[in-house]
């Protein structure tokens, strides 16, 4: 899923679960090394604004609206299970939106001793705040998801932020099954469904950079991300840019489900995202990445006879970062 803005359309969602190696030629497969019972945690932000203008008060099915979305997450990733199928891994994984204070490790046991009677533990008491706020999901090697429960549960707001997240999380399965080297660079296309107009990609061209020092963060009692008092650890620095094109006529670029309704859409819509990784060597996971979008459509609506017109001009762009966190929060003692 690396990546759109979810204002334009879905995007593909890759995971891949073996762990990275290099070969003897110096590639590197950069797949995330799971376990079962392994928990993970992440920090997410997530901005984006659109301005949608029109021309018309027809309504049309499926139509944009223009909003802004300013989104912290505090994700809990629980692998609950892993599983060959055809030979290849799939995993199960359950992530949960934790409270914005639930700083508290996810590897200590719970000590009964240290808690008195009635009370939570900690840990659980931080789990527990969102109970609802649960999405499972099946990872796929080839990057498919699916069997995903709990997504409608999210406000809009977090769907938007999830949805980031797991587009990074799995990015290393878009890269070439050979392994990549430092210098490296590829070229990928992704379709875009379920926007206004059909036959829209992203092209994207990726660079495997360098190496570079990284390492897990830590969130303080007030909520900042500071870097973790962990050993640093190396991570491979992918830059990825991705222009969004056209191949559906500018005249008619009507979608499927469109023409159920009786609708034609045409016009033009442009983009480009830039998108930051860092992936560890050591155990594949996405240590940090950032991602800049910015796209823009010109696109009219009309019923098939040419009547009910509705003409939008619609601007978006989004900013996205997702940090991994460190066991140990700041300042715990």
């Amino acid at each position: 899923m690396k990546k759109c803005l979810r204002l334009l359309g879905g995007c593909l969602i890759a995971a891949a679960l073996p762990c990275a190696a290099r070969d003897s030629a110096g590639r590197v497969a950069l797949f995330p090394k799971l376990a079962v019972g392994q928990t993970i945690r992440y920090q997410i932000g997530y901005s984006a604004k659109s301005n949608t203008n029109t021309e018309s008060t027809v309504a049309a099915p499926m139509s944009p609206t223009a909003g802004q979305t300013n989104e912290s997450l505090l994700l809990l990733v629980e692998v609950e299970d892993l599983r060959i199928d055809a030979g290849k891994q799939v995993a199960r994984l359950r992530t949960r939106i934790l409270d914005p204070d639930a700083v508290v490790p996810l590897t200590s046991p719970t000590d009964s001793a240290a808690v008195p009677n009635g009370t939570q533990n900690p840990r659980e008491a931080a789990i527990s705040g969102k109970r609802g706020k649960v999405v499972e999901f099946v990872l796929h090697a080839d990057g498919q998801v699916t069997d995903v429960e709990g997504l409608d549960k999210l406000s809009s707001d977090e769907k938007a932020a999830w949805q980031e997240w797991v587009a990074q999380f799995g990015d290393g399965a878009s890269f070439p099954e050979k392994g990549i080297k430092p210098g490296e660079k590829w070229k990928a296309e992704e379709p875009i469904s379920n926007a206004l107009l059909a036959g829209l990609s992203w092209e994207k061209e990726s660079e495997y950079v360098n190496d570079a020092p990284c390492g897990a963060m830590q969130v303080t009692p007030e909520g900042d991300l500071v870097p973790g008092e962990q050993s640093q650890e190396k991570c491979a620095v992918i830059l990825t840019t991705a222009i969004l094109k056209q191949k559906s006529s500018q005249k008619d670029a009507t979608p499927e489900d469109y023409k159920l309704h009786d609708l034609r859409t045409m016009g033009i819509a442009k983009g480009k995202n830039e998108t930051i990784t860092y992936i560890s060597l050591k155990t594949g996971l996405v240590v940090r990445a950032t991602e800049d979008a910015n796209q823009s459509m010109n696109v009219i609506v009309a019923k098939t006879d040419g009547s009910n017109r509705v003409h939008y001009i619609i601007d978006a762009e989004s900013h996205a970062q997702v940090a991994l966190l460190a066991e140990t929060p700041a300042n715990h003692p």
